[in-house]
């Protein structure tokens, strides 16, 4: 009786370290989304501001498509490390249930 109760424990110990573990690695995760879509919001502001010199100074419009180009380019990237990290809080939530 006292060996299948201190199992209990041993379980419920472990399930509390795996749980606490878990909710690190999510939070982790969720940090870093926002950080990402933070870079998401400056790239987008930063393109705002070039575009608004570019026009001022008289730019062609094709140095302002390359300058808008890029920044989607950078823009994707981060929505593409987005995406693997919603995945990674998707596998870490279908492990709890």
């Amino acid at each position: 009786m006292v060996d299948n109760w201190m199992d209990k424990v041993k379980s419920v110990a472990s399930k509390a370290v795996d749980g606490a573990k878990d909710l690190a690695a999510s939070t982790k995760i969720k940090v870093e989304i926002a950080g990402l879509q933070g870079k998401i919001k400056d790239a987008k502001q930063e393109f705002g501001l070039n575009v608004y010199s570019m026009l001022e100074q008289g730019k062609a419009l094709e140095e302002i498509t390359a300058a808008f180009s890029s920044v989607q380019s950078a823009v994707k990237d981060f929505e593409a490390q987005i995406a693997a990290k919603q995945e990674d809080l998707k596998k870490i939530s279908e492990d709890n249930a």
